[in-house]
Parts: C-alpha cells; sequence; structure tokens
C-alpha cells in the first residue's frame, strides 16, 4: 500500500499537522498497480492485521473502468461479498486498516480502525465537513440487504468501528449512510448520488477521518457476489445563509437559494443608517459585507460567505432603495408650556433674500392647510406616496379633509415641511 499525498518519506507515523478538508483518491483513480491492487490512500484483506489476517487476505474488489454518468474519471472501485468455507465475507474497503481476529463475522476482534503509528493506515484530518457526497450502485440478491458507507471524524485516537462508534468521548462526528440495492441484475449500473450529512454529536476534536465502505450493513450479511461500487466521495462545506436581515428583521421572501433581493428601505437617512447582517448556515463559514452607494437614494449590498474549505463560496446582494424623504420632526422646537391658542404663523420659514419662502401655516392644522411657495409643491405620506401635488404662486390652499391624523410632508424642490393633521 503506498500512501500518495501529504506523507513525509522519512516517517511512517500519521501527524495531523494541518487542515484537510477533502480525501485523497477519493475519485479512486490512482492503484498501486493492477485491477486488484488497493486503490491509493485506501486498504483492504490484503493488508489486513490480527491473528486470522492470512486467511483474511483474499482481496474482495477490483478496479473497474469507466464511471458513473457524467464523469471524466477513468476508474471506480467496486468491493463484493466472497463465501470462504461456508461463511460469507463482507466486501471491505477502509481509509484504516482491516483486523481480522475471529472466524465469527460479528466478533468484536473484527473491526476496521485508524493505526496512527501507521501512515499506510491513518487518514490525518481537521476540517469539518457538513455533508459527504457519494456515488454508489449496489446489487445484491436480496430485496431486504444493504450496504454501508460510513465516514468517522475522530480524535486523536486509534478509533475502531463499530466497536468505538457509540462512545462519543472518541469522535467528533459521523455520516453514516445504508445503502438499498440499486439494481436487481449483477450485471448492470444503476448509479445514484448520496448526500449524507456529517452528525457532530461528539466531543472529541477533529484529527483523523476513518472512511468505510462493506457490501452489507450486517457483517456476514447478505449474499456471495452481491456488489457495491464508489464513485467519486466528495465533501461539502456550506457557505449558504441561514437568514438575511436588514436592521434585525428578515428580509422578505429570503430562501438560501435565491442570491438577489431588493427592499425598500424609507428616507435616505434610513438608506445610510440600514444595518444588513447575515447569518451563515454554520458556525465555521465566514461572512463578508460590503456597501456600494450607487446614489443617494439606492444602495447595494454584497453579503459573501465562504465555507472553512476556502473553495466555496456563494454571493448575495440585496438593493436597498429610498423612497421617502427624511422623515421630519413633528415638533422640532417643542414649547415646554404651549400656547392653548397655536400661532398662526407657524410653519413659516424666515427668509434672507436668497430662496423663495416656503411657508406652511397653521401647523398643526385641522381640514386645511395654506402653503406660501414659488413651484411645485406635492403632499406625502410617511410611506413616500403622493397625495396631492399643486403648482403655487404665491399663495395655496391644500385639502386635508378625509386624510387620516397624523404626520405629513410638502415638498418644493428640495426643501420639506412636516405638518401635523389633527
Amino acid at each position: 500500500m503506498k500512501k500518495t499525498l501529504l506523507l513525509l518519506a522519512a516517517t511512517l507515523a500519521c501527524a495531523a499537522v494541518s487542515a484537510q478538508y477533502q480525501l485523497p483518491n477519493g475519485g479512486f483513480e490512482e492503484w498501486d498497480g493492477n485491477a486488484t491492487s488497493e486503490p491509493a490512500s485506501w486498504n483492504t484483506f490484503s493488508s489486513s492485521d490480527g491473528s486470522l489476517a492470512s486467511l483474511a487476505s483474499s482481496n474482495h474488489h477490483y478496479r473497474r473502468n469507466g464511471g458513473r454518468p457524467g464523469t471524466d474519471g477513468s476508474f471506480y472501485l467496486t468491493i463484493y461479498t466472497q463465501s470462504i468455507f461456508g461463511i460469507k465475507a463482507n466486501g471491505n474497503m477502509t481509509t484504516g486498516r482491516i483486523h481480522a481476529g475471529a472466524m465469527q463475522a460479528a466478533s468484536s476482534e473484527n473491526y476496521n480502525y485508524t493505526q496512527r503509528s501507521n501512515a499506510n493506515h491513518c487518514q490525518p484530518f481537521t476540517g469539518t465537513p457538513d455533508s459527504m457526497y457519494v456515488w454508489v450502485s449496489y446489487y445484491a440478491a436480496s430485496a431486504n440487504s444493504q450496504a454501508q458507507v460510513s465516514a468517522i471524524l475522530h480524535g486523536d485516537n486509534d478509533f475502531k468501528a463499530p466497536n468505538q462508534e457509540g462512545d462519543a468521548s472518541l469522535y467528533c462526528g459521523k455520516a453514516q449512510a445504508a445503502v438499498s440495492r440499486t439494481t436487481t441484475s449483477a450485471s448492470s449500473m444503476q448509479w445514484q448520488q448520496l448526500k449524507v450529512p456529517f452528525v457532530y454529536d461528539g466531543t472529541a476534536s477533529a484529527s483523523y477521518m476513518l472512511v468505510n465502505l462493506t457490501t452489507n450493513i450486517t457483517p456476514g450479511g447478505g449474499d456471495a457476489n452481491d456488489s457495491l461500487s464508489v464513485d467519486d466521495i466528495e465533501f461539502i462545506y456550506s457557505s449558504w445563509l441561514d437568514s438575511l436581515l436588514v436592521n434585525g428583521q428578515p428580509v422578505d421572501g429570503f430562501s438560501k437559494t435565491v442570491f438577489a433581493y431588493s427592499m425598500a428601505i424609507g428616507d435616505t437617512a434610513a438608506l445610510h443608517a440600514a444595518a444588513v447582517t447575515g447569518m451563515p448556515e454554520t458556525g465555521d463559514a465566514t461572512v463578508d459585507i460590503a456597501r456600494a452607494y450607487i446614489n443617494d437614494s439606492t444602495a447595494t449590498v454584497t453579503v459573501t460567505v465562504t465555507a472553512e474549505d476556502g473553495v466555496s463560496v456563494h454571493t448575495y446582494t440585496i438593493t436597498l432603495n429610498a423612497t421617502m424623504p427624511p422623515a421630519p420632526d413633528p415638533d422640532p422646537d417643542p414649547d415646554p408650556d404651549p400656547d392653548p391658542d397655536p400661532d398662526p404663523n407657524v410653519g413659516i420659514e424666515e427668509n434672507d433674500g436668497t430662496e423663495p419662502v416656503f411657508a406652511v401655516y397653521p401647523n398643526p392644522a385641522v381640514d386645511k392647510v395654506s402653503v406660501t411657495a414659488e413651484g411645485t409643491v406635492t403632499l406625502h405620506d410617511l410611506g413616500g406616496r403622493t397625495l396631492a401635488t399643486r403648482t403655487v404662486r404665491g399663495t395655496a390652499v391644500f385639502d386635508l379633509t378625509g386624510l387620516p391624523a397624523g404626520t405629513y410632508v410638502l415638498r418644493c424642490g428640495n426643501r420639506a415641511q412636516g405638518i401635523v393633521k389633527q
């Protein structure tokens, strides 16, 4: 067995010295020799140990030409069940080492394990994938048979599967899938892609990955010549947003697979003050937020999510539009002792002679308001809708009858006055 990635030729011991995000030779393109040799970075019965290693040395696998539909690879792996002296021995392939210690298939003396002292039988791994994707084609004589694909991210220990799979102190997370048969003919292939989430319910720190492939989830189960074909094992790292918020409120219609949004934000002051936040689907992804102002009333915010592996990236954009003038203070200079008879000149601005007068009175108003201005005057509600438009040359009256009590805005050019209808 030849280890082909991230090994120092001068040492036999595994050392998890840097982050690892994918399995070496997950597509089974590299092999140590001919079609019945071991795939590079993988191990089967010929390199097993234990008291029955010599009896178990017959390999139950072979290299197949071609691959699943849509692949550009040249090879894939097939493992199969053999019957030896009437005892069924499941096909078995692992990134660790097979320990053959008993004739009874279900004995605890038979297991796959990470052997940290041997570089050929351990896979350092400190990434924390979110899912495992793998292509499989499975033939079994019985419709009830199930194969298994298992990936166990464990701590700095010689983890044994299945013996220690229930000890959460020894592992970090697991992605395990039972595979029902995809074809009823031993001579035909029917591929499907499994998407298996990692469940992180262990307490150990990620140090090694132990991947095991078997033709039956039950040791010694199934029938002779049951076969599991496997191609393109890939670990997936999330770069999705789980939520997109503006000022702490969810964006309407948000979906993690939709990348462009548009939102009315109010006035220009609100546009500049708007806080956009993105919450990633997983805690190990990073989020970068950039804001660009197209003009005084439009801004584009870009939210870029980068997965733990630094390769998977998704970018979301939200366009913010200011749709109304700045909300005025309905009482900009409050009187601590207000006069019960308001001055009829309230709302008239002083004019230094450099610009036209824009005055509004009375303010507050009941049914009508007089406006002194030169130009087009528009009346808006606080939602930015235009309620009335008048061309004023001197003084004109706006009828407020029928409008609900509240605050409104009168605009003339770049100037605005807030009024209160009682």
